[in-house]
């Protein structure tokens, strides 16, 4: 059994979102505020104890404007249930499959209301809502203006809107029944490991964050139903406890009833008052919540304090014996739930990248291995989701357990933003499963931050790569842009121009506003596709450029005057743009690779000047080959920084600075067209 679906509306920025969950591990990646950390908070919320708690913040903006419409339409007349259903609610619809319960479904049973034998899914859903009979308490004597609406509103929605539940039958949705809430408590188990786990503070009033999970491990031994180690232990503690209690209860406060005489100058107690009595009562969870540590062992018997050891180590210990705590929480309950969801938010903290890489690896190893040891080889059936901003953790993730989240601007409201949620499982498409697998090996090597960019740059080598972020500065100087180029965050990978062409369905895919640089690479197909001069070439042997152009396969690649003859519009596709060498100036020659179009572009500084554009060209194609392509970039990255940036890099910056991170519209008449889940 396992939660393979939720459908969200109107919660904070998941204002319409569905998302699917992997039997094993999911892995939450995208750029930050884009709605990960409302997903977790949304679980949080069902897993209270008590009646959740939604106020008007946890409503998603684009939603505020129908409580206002509601209270209009009240005003003006229209019948009650109209004013209603104008009303937003926090919606989540949760779909499980039970598809490996041979028999009995256990908590599930209260959800499963169709009558198709062949269905093996069960379909819940939870609305946090205004109850029948609340809409004047809601909406009476309330102000119509924006801010002492909205501020009058901010407290009657924790008072008056209630979360219900009800099981839906797949197949008809007109098919539904009211369901307890605490069923769907004991159906769903949930855990949760925060992004702040408190680690970092080394005062002495601390709370020693480890020791602390030893109360809930406790808790879990004391509750398992049946007989056996743990359950022995957990009563040897409460025994060693009440021993000592039982001091407590003579000695301790008889002594402390020598302190009562003082009442009695303030003629306490009288005639009528009771007399004082002390109580001190020990428990096993108050005594390990607050008064036990866990320190580390040391030399001549002295042990060192939890936070002296280094947060890396601590973060990992601690998210183990959480987990552990999870799973202790699991088998101690008498009824399993169907379902065991555990939250893990941005498990990097403090680790180093080996071990992050490690870490998510093992995650799925580490719920076998609890099973195998601590409860007879039963299988522990828990759904990890893991949020992240490590692309150490992300690139050793498998594309399919991978869920994207962004943060779109919504089409109707100005300044508002929205999560989108895009599925790697389903929605990347490949030409062949080979360049899948070269695309997840490229990302794992290279530990490419693809995932989490604002914006990227794919550029040819290493000479552009290291000269990038001069060549960013110089632009940024010249456009004296407010949003710098400098500021945002762009992921800068070096493909090569034979690899560049593998990335663009991912890039369409993620929505993200690439540049790629490449190099013309003419050669002369007289001469046996000699590589050559521009001018003396007549075709390109560039893969990127020539499937970039090239319309289907059996049309041929344009030859280098079509190359030349390009335009931006021609460049431009979607959230893509690819520039290679031009000429600096019409009537000008035009480089090959990128050093000599460096040349051309100070020729001054290179000695490159010289009487026509064929002596110039031939002059920087004959110092372009002696070129050390490191020792080059690095002088006039470090040393000469006194350059022209080239054309054709310059207007591809120019382009890419344009437009806020979340905002990367596509060019007039450059469309990505939806396929395979692809959204344009």
């Amino acid at each position: 059994m396992r939660l393979t679906q939720v459908k969200i509306n109107n919660f904070r920025l998941l204002e319409d979102v569905t998302l699917t969950f992997e039997q094993g591990t999911t892995v939450i990646v995208g750029r930050n505020n884009s709605g990960k950390t409302s997903l977790t908070e949304l679980f949080r919320r069902l897993s209270s104890d008590e009646q959740p708690k939604f106020r008007l913040a946890d409503f998603s903006l684009g939603a505020h404007a129908q409580f206002l419409n509601a209270l209009r339409l009240k005003k003006d007349g229209a019948e009650t249930q109209e004013v209603r259903n104008a009303l937003p609610t926090i919606d989540v619809t949760l779909v499980i499959d039970y598809a490996d319960c041979t028999s009995d479904i256990g908590p599930l049973s209260h959800f499963v209301i169709d009558l198709n034998t062949e269905c093996t899914e069960a379909k819940i859903n939870v609305s946090c809502r205004l109850p029948d009979g609340q809409l004047n308490a809601l909406l009476d004597e309330i102000p119509e203006e924006d801010m002492k609406f909205y501020a009058e509103l901010k407290d009657r929605i924790p008072a008056l809107y209630k979360v219900a539940v009800e099981a839906e039958d797949p197949s008809d949705d007109t098919n539904k029944k009211p369901v307890e809430l605490r069923h769907l408590r004991t159906l769903l188990q949930f855990g949760f490991i925060n992004a702040q786990r408190a680690l970092d503070s080394a005062s002495r009033a601390e709370k020693a964050v480890i020791g602390k999970i030893l109360e809930g491990l406790f808790l879990a031994a004391a509750k398992t139903p049946t007989t056996g180690d743990e359950k022995d232990t957990a009563e040897q503690l409460k025994a060693a406890v009440a021993t000592v209690q039982d001091m407590i209860d003579g000695d301790f406060n008889t002594q402390l009833q020598a302190l009562y005489p003082a009442f009695s100058l303030f003629g306490y107690p009288g005639l009528s008052d009771p007399r004082l009595r002390t109580e001190t009562v020990l428990k096993v969870e108050t005594l390990l919540s607050n008064h036990t540590t866990v320190g580390y062992e040391g030399l001549n018997g002295v042990n060192l304090p939890e936070s002296y050891n280094g947060l890396g180590p601590r973060n990992l210990i601690f998210i183990l014996l959480k987990l552990f705590e999870c799973f202790k929480s699991y088998t101690a309950t008498e009824a399993a739930p169907g379902v065991s969801l555990v939250f893990i938010e941005e498990p990097e903290a403090h680790l180093h990248p080996q071990m992050q890489s490690v870490f998510i690896k093992q995650l799925g190893k580490i719920a076998a291995l609890f099973a195998k040891e601590y409860n007879n080889a039963k299988p522990w059936p828990v759904q990890f989701i893991v949020t992240t901003h490590s692309s150490h953790i992300a690139n050793e993730a498998e594309f399919d357990s991978m869920r994207y989240f962004m943060a779109k601007p919504r089409s109707d409201t100005v300044g508002i933003f929205v999560a989108k949620v895009k599925d790697l499982k389903s929605g990347v498409t490949f030409p062949t499963p080979k360049d899948r697998e070269f695309l997840h090996k490229y990302m794992t090597l290279t530990r490419c931050d693809l995932l989490f960019a604002d914006k990227c740059v794919l550029v040819e080598g290493s000479t552009e790569r290291l000269l990038l972020p001069r060549m960013i500065e110089k632009v940024d100087e010249e456009q004296n842009s407010e949003q710098p180029l400098a500021s945002q965050y762009l992921s800068v990978m070096e493909v090569g121009g034979a690899y560049a062409h593998i990335f663009f369905d991912l890039l369409d895919f993620l929505e993200l506003r690439t540049l790629i640089i490449t190099d013309l690479d003419i050669v002369n197909s007289a001469d046996k596709n000699k590589k050559c001069k521009v001018s003396e070439g007549d075709h390109s042997s560039n893969a990127c450029i020539n499937a970039w152009f090239k319309t289907d396969e059996k049309a041929s690649n344009p030859t280098k005057d079509e190359l030349l003859k390009k335009t931006k519009i021609d460049k431009e596709k979607g959230y893509r743009l690819l520039v290679y060498q031009i000429p600096e100036k019409d009537n000008e020659p035009c480089g090959r690779s990128f050093e000599d179009a460096f040349m051309l572009a100070n020729q001054a500084a290179f000695g490159v000047s010289a009487e026509t554009p064929e002596e110039r060209e031939q002059k920087a194609w004959d110092a372009a080959k002696d070129v050390g392509k490191t020792d080059f970039a690095l002088k006039h990255a470090i040393e000469d920084t006194t350059w022209n940036v080239p054309r054709y890099i310059a207007e591809g910056l120019k382009w890419l600075s344009k437009n806020s991170p979340m905002q990367t519209p596509l060019n007039e008449g450059a469309e990505i067209k939806k396929e395979d889940g692809r959204d344009g």
